[in-house]
């Protein structure tokens, strides 16, 4: 199984030898870069406004075609509506997921697996204060929103910068501001979206510590 893995066989074009995996990778995400622009023609044309293909590109992307998600986005959606938002969020997730996946195939990973990667915050304060500090704007911001949201006065938070707040960080914050000021929790892309960004950043972290690019971070 595991020779299956490190050799799947080639697809001979000629004189080039194409391994599966990249036609593979290559097929689903350009299947995934023409469903979103279909996906976002249907919705312009309907009255309801409504992403009829989204449920299928989270499968899509959950199977290795999350780049052709982001990619059409930036075709049809730039702006980044609510009604997309978890299609969004999970195929920036599954996008850093496959690329780990990529690069561990590749043989970008140490010999010596470590899998506790909290030592890093341990032994390097500067990033646990820096973590800390996004975690707590994090935090903050949800609680502002809340506070925006019952009182009905001025502008809201806008959806995407509580999402990237999270996804740079501070999604720990993020979670707890959920569930300590009741907020966001009924949609979606938050109450699925954040534990799925927070799983996204421990397999980050997991890869770094045992990445050879990093060899002194674990130190």
């Amino acid at each position: 199984m595991l020779d299956m893995i490190n050799n799947p066989g080639t697809l001979n074009i000629g004189s080039f030898q194409i391994p599966y995996p990249v036609v593979y990778l290559a097929g689903i995400n350009l299947l995934t870069f023409l469903l979103q622009i279909i996906n976002g023609a249907i919705k312009n044309k309907k009255e309801d406004g409504k992403y009829y293909l989204s449920p299928v590109l989270i499968i899509l992307s959950v199977l290795g075609g999350p780049l052709g998600v982001l990619l059409g986005s930036l075709c049809t959606d730039r702006k980044g509506c609510k009604e997309n938002m978890m299609l969004r969020v999970t195929a920036f997730c599954m996008t850093l997921i496959w690329a780990i996946a990529v690069l561990i195939w590749l043989g970008q990973i140490s010999e010596t697996h470590r899998f506790a990667f909290w030592q890093i915050f341990v032994q390097h304060r500067i990033p646990l204060y820096v973590l800390g500090g996004i975690n707590l704007i994090t935090l903050i911001m949800f609680g502002i929103d809340k506070f925006k949201a019952v009182k009905e006065s001025g502008s809201r938070i806008p959806v995407a910068v509580l999402l990237i707040l999270c996804g740079i960080g501070g999604s720990i914050g993020g979670l707890l501001g959920m569930f300590i000021f009741r907020h966001k929790i009924r949609k979606s892309y938050f109450i699925v979206g954040v534990p799925l960004i927070i799983l996204t950043q421990v397999a980050v972290l997991l890869y770094l510590i045992n990445s050879p690019w990093f060899p002194n971070i674990y130190v």
